[in-house]
């Protein structure tokens, strides 16, 4: 699921000075751009309303269903594998885990949840770092348990996140030791992914990998590429303090740089979703940038 194209057009100068053409996916279910306004020096303009915004695909106006400001908060999963692939690496994995809520600005509610053998919700989802810190750190591993990657993502999404969660995250440490999964079916999966997309969630994974080829390297692949997510394959676990530590500073840049930014969620009819779609705000002496998620090196 990439972006083809993504191209700037001149057009309709009478709604706007710059319009934008970003071809959408096929795959996403609902329909969803990400906006940046700005005025004649370069700066955000962060009064836009949702009537002001014009959407064409094809030539048919599309409707704006909503628009606001990409500031809110994260709601992260820390979705953590501590099955008997972890076994030799649990100070390592404590260590990572406490460097991440250290790192990551308190403002964000997080969540802890074991994906060894069932999903185990430790800590709901809460901005009380040292609660979270007490849990993480007493982390240990159940034994004779394979982790259950793909059943932990999709219930844990079903149950904990709701439709008025502005921006789901998922920031998942695997182990490529063996997956359990057995709720859940290859078109389940694929559906889950198809609404997480849709909904603008990002996916982030750390993998541990000791010998490669696990399924568990494929779905952290897919996701976070899909999403917009970061993905590191570690050799060695000693790595996961450090590791952490820069995927929540990479997360705080993230929030920061896209705070600016309209999500706008659309629909069109009738809908092609593999033509490009024309972007532009009703007023005058504007620029306008459309991105298809929240990367910011795009």
């Amino acid at each position: 699921m990439t972006v083809r194209r993504l191209r700037r057009t001149l057009g309709f100068a009478c709604i706007a000075a710059l319009f934008v053409t970003c071809a959408q996916s096929a795959w996403a279910q609902d329909r969803q751009l990400f906006m940046l306004v700005s005025n004649q020096s370069g700066q955000p303009i962060t009064d836009i309303s949702p009537g002001e915004i014009v959407l064409e695909q094809e030539g048919s106006e599309c409707t704006v269903k909503d628009a606001r400001l990409d500031s809110a908060p994260m709601k992260v999963a820390l979705m953590v594998d501590n099955s008997d692939a972890a076994q030799q690496s649990l100070n390592s994995m404590r260590d990572g885990l406490s460097a991440f809520l250290d790192e990551l600005p308190a403002e964000h509610e997080v969540g802890l949840f074991t994906i060894a053998g069932q999903v185990r919700r430790r800590v709901d989802f809460t901005t009380d770092r040292e609660e979270l810190k007490e849990e993480a750190t007493g982390l240990f591993v159940d034994r004779n348990s394979a982790v259950v990657y793909m059943d932990g993502l999709l219930e844990t999404w079903r149950r904990r996140f709701d439709d008025e969660d502005a921006w789901p995250v998922f920031v998942a440490l695997v182990y490529d030791g063996a997956e359990g999964s057995r709720s859940t079916q290859e078109e389940e999966f694929n559906e889950f992914a198809r609404e997480i997309v849709g909904r603008g969630a990002t996916v982030h994974a750390i993998l541990v990998s000791t010998r490669g080829g696990a399924l568990q390297t494929t779905i952290s692949t897919f996701l976070t590429q899909n999403t917009g997510g970061r993905y590191w394959a570690l050799a060695a676990a000693t790595a996961l303090p450090e590791t952490f530590t820069e995927l929540a500073a990479a997360m705080r840049e993230q929030h920061e740089a896209v705070k600016d930014r309209y999500r706008i969620v659309f629909e069109c009819d009738p809908d092609n979703p593999a033509a490009g779609i024309a972007a532009g705000v009703q007023r005058p002496g504007v620029a306008v940038r459309l991105f298809p998620n929240r990367r910011t090196d795009q």
